[in-house]
């Protein structure tokens, strides 16, 4: 029997939803990580959020810090429309770094 990766996670309500999703960790929220040096890109074709990591980031796996730095939400298999002004962060190193101190 297969065991869930997510069975040690409780269950809560979000507050913006009203829908239940897992309590992974304490929403942080885009305001919160945005800096000053962060780069702004207008997307010059629509765009899967992993191959924009890829791209900016230098790893797929960073989508989440796109979704995060953007206030995107439920972003599998999304399409970011052509001419979408997005926020990559400058350091990757210092943003991750900035979200440890915030769930901690």
């Amino acid at each position: 029997m297969p065991i869930s990766r997510y069975k040690n996670f409780g269950r809560i309500k979000d507050p913006k939803t009203g829908l239940m999703r897992l309590k992974t960790f304490p929403p942080v929220s885009a305001e919160e990580v945005r800096r000053q040096n962060d780069i702004t890109v207008r997307l010059q074709g629509a765009m899967r959020i992993d191959k924009i990591a890829e791209e900016y980031l230098g790893d797929g796996r960073y989508w989440w810090i796109i979704c995060l730095l953007n206030d995107f939400t439920f972003p599998f298999g999304k399409m970011v429309a052509e001419g979408t002004i997005i926020r990559i962060p400058a350091e990757i190193d210092s943003f991750v770094n900035l979200i440890q101190d915030k769930i901690r």
